[in-house]
């Protein structure tokens, strides 16, 4: 082959495998999301995006190594009704079948039905794996940056 094509073909896969991973991100957050138009923290749906020795960080939040664990932790989130996941700042490094990302979060959040709301904020350093059905997550850290509570609750969905 070419060696130009070569390099190029190469760039193409690093670029396709970035945007697999940054859809894989967002589809973590949409099944994390929810409280207006469905139940939050959806762990059905969130567990798939994981390989099965998968794990999840946030000191102070919950920790859990493999897919039964992340599971319960993840239906333990329910105890929060509503979250909105907001990711920017997007920096995704692949090297061959593995890969890094890190996002800024933003989330406003319930903890608790009938509680104020609040916002948490900080940053997600995730890590993929490639596998035979595409790029997974393997794990998950968020580190925590700030918590601001909200007195009165706002409003969900069209609530007036």
């Amino acid at each position: 082959m070419d060696p130009l094509i070569a390099q190029l073909a190469a760039r193409i896969k690093r670029l396709e495998d970035i945007e697999e991973i940054a859809r894989l991100k967002a589809e973590y957050c949409n099944a994390m999301d929810g409280g207006w138009d469905r139940p939050a923290h959806d762990a059905d749906r969130a567990i798939r995006l994981f390989v099965d020795d998968g794990s999840w960080s946030a000191p102070g939040i919950g920790v859990a190594t493999g897919r039964e664990a992340m599971y319960r932790l993840f239906r333990d989130f329910r105890k929060f009704p509503f979250a909105f996941h907001r990711v920017t700042n997007q920096v995704i490094l692949v090297d061959g079948d593995q890969a890094s990302g890190e996002w800024h979060v933003l989330v406003p959040i319930k903890f608790a039905a009938g509680e104020d709301s609040s916002w948490i904020g900080g940053i997600y350093n995730d890590e993929f794996r490639r596998t035979t059905e595409g790029w997974r997550i393997k794990s998950v850290s968020f580190t925590q940056a700030l918590l601001s509570d909200h007195r009165p609750a706002w409003k969900v969905g069209t609530q007036t």
